[in-house]
């Protein structure tokens, strides 16, 4: 499925543009007109066009090239607009900006950066013109003329050349000094009488020669000037002998874009380059008015993803209906095992409660169901410390007959316990603590606490013991 493309420039009392019919892989050119605009245009092509791609004027924006320390586009983005409105007229609040880097920016920490801010008011004169002309579908991009003019210019003198470019046309002159594909330097000369027109492109020219910064005079003189326009032909050999023998050179008969056969594209430069535009095959820089300034991608770049993807779009709803199923099966297999696992949960925990209790807190009822069973595996083989009855019973046994010991106070917390008493001395605490060591019914027995009776008469006494099984079975 294909989609039908508008191209169309509108200004400078003429009227050019093509018809692009395109789909995914191909593109191609299938109508070109170039006509005057005249007072009533009329639009010599007929749509419904799927998309519009238009180009403003030069005079519409106000520009410049920008040095910046860093790279990359993220930053560039944010700090383009503030440094831009030091140097034009125009503020962000009036206008539309746009940018683009200037060239490769392989092997450099900074960036050269194209910047302009276009004006409102010329933006929705462009928008209104191509209404007037009837055509009804909005432009989806609004590209500025000079840099479809420098992209146009690259193509045709290679990606990585070195030349300064001189295009005339009804709107005026056009001046850019292109170093190693990379834009260094452009000026703008309104129209004008012939006659200053050439001057001010001959000042134009010397104030662009010095414009790359550490180049050798030999890199300024061996760039050579390269003359093209619907007015080359007739101004190209006056500036050639203004410039006291300076290299002049016509631009290459091969158009840098297919299509174009039977027409001279040399003399439609900017049209070219907004053709190379709308195929997404131009050279940076290329600023566009209809694009978000500061996105990755921009409004009109998404625009153009979608129309080209459209063909796709019903394998991409199939594609769509089958992960949609694949995850519904995942999803009924899953709800299985987890029906599986929850019976086997319930299935645990009826085994492990004294009772089928449900609902909220089974995880803070199992774990004390689980504290109480440890405690009693733990004095399940402790002999007498089964109970505090059972301690008193082993103390009673343990504890000589001849000894007059008393125990007022038993602390009982398996397997340890903490027994308070008294006695009628420290000899008879000390009897106490070796019978009971020797009895093998305890693990440990200290005393930790032995002094005289606040009453006075024997000795108050603290025993800290820890039970064990005693060795041959309680």
């Amino acid at each position: 499925m294909s989609s039908k493309t508008l191209a169309v420039m509108a200004h400078s009392n003429r009227l050019r543009g093509a018809v692009i019919e395109s789909s995914i892989g191909s593109f191609r050119i299938a109508e070109i007109f170039d006509q005057p605009l005249g007072a009533a245009g009329v639009l010599p092509v007929t749509g419904p066009f799927d998309r519009v791609v238009a180009a403003v004027g030069a005079s519409a924006a106000a520009f410049r090239i920008l040095d910046l320390p860093f790279r990359d586009r993220r930053r560039v983005s944010q700090a383009v607009g503030p440094t831009l409105e030091d140097h034009v007229p125009f503020s962000l609040d009036d206008g539309v900006l746009s940018w683009d880097f200037a060239g490769a920016q392989t092997g450099a920490a900074g960036a050269s950066v194209l910047a302009a801010i276009a004006g409102a008011g010329q933006l929705d004169e462009a928008r209104a013109s191509l209404t007037a002309l009837g055509i009804e579908t909005a432009p989806q991009r609004l590209l500025w003329e000079p840099t479809l003019i420098v992209s146009a210019y690259r193509r045709a003198l290679g990606e990585n050349a070195s030349f300064t470019a001189v295009d005339f046309s009804e709107g005026g002159a056009l001046v850019a000094r292109v170093i190693a594909g990379a834009l260094v330097a452009l000026r703008i000369v309104s129209p004008c009488e012939e006659e200053l027109l050439l001057r001010n492109t001959v000042w134009s020219l010397a104030t662009v020669a010095g414009t790359v910064s550490g180049a050798s005079d030999s890199v300024a003189d061996d760039a050579a000037i390269v003359v093209g326009g619907s007015g080359a032909v007739r101004l190209g050999p006056t500036l050639g002998q203004r410039l006291y023998g300076r290299r002049i050179q016509a631009l290459p008969s091969a158009a840098p874009i297919e299509g174009m056969e039977g027409h001279d594209w040399r003399s439609a430069t900017a049209l070219t380059g907004l053709l190379i535009a709308a195929s997404g095959d131009a050279l940076a820089p290329v600023l566009d008015f209809e694009s978000v300034a500061g996105s990755f991608l921009g409004a009109a770049v998404l625009r153009e993803v979608q129309d080209e993807a459209r063909p796709m779009l019903r394998w991409g709803a199939a594609a769509l209906a089958l992960a949609i199923v694949a995850v519904g099966i995942d999803y009924v297999q899953l709800f299985v095992e987890q029906r599986a696992l929850s019976g086997r949960a319930e299935s645990i925990y009826t085994s492990a409660m004294p009772s089928a209790s449900g609902g909220a807190g089974r995880k803070l009822k199992m774990e004390m169901r689980f504290r109480e069973l440890t405690n009693k595996a733990e004095t399940s083989g402790t002999g007498g410390a089964g109970s505090p009855l059972s301690l008193l019973a082993s103390l009673s046994r343990d504890v000589p007959k001849n000894l007059d010991v008393i125990f007022d106070q038993v602390e009982h917390a398996p397997p340890n316990a903490k027994v308070f008493g008294h006695a009628p001395s420290f000899e008879t605490v000390t009897k106490m603590q070796e019978a009971l060591q020797k009895s093998g019914a305890f693990s440990r027995v200290e005393v930790k606490d032995a002094h005289a009776s606040v009453t006075g008469g024997g000795v108050e006494f603290l025993l800290d013991l820890s039970t064990s099984a005693p060795e041959g079975g309680a």
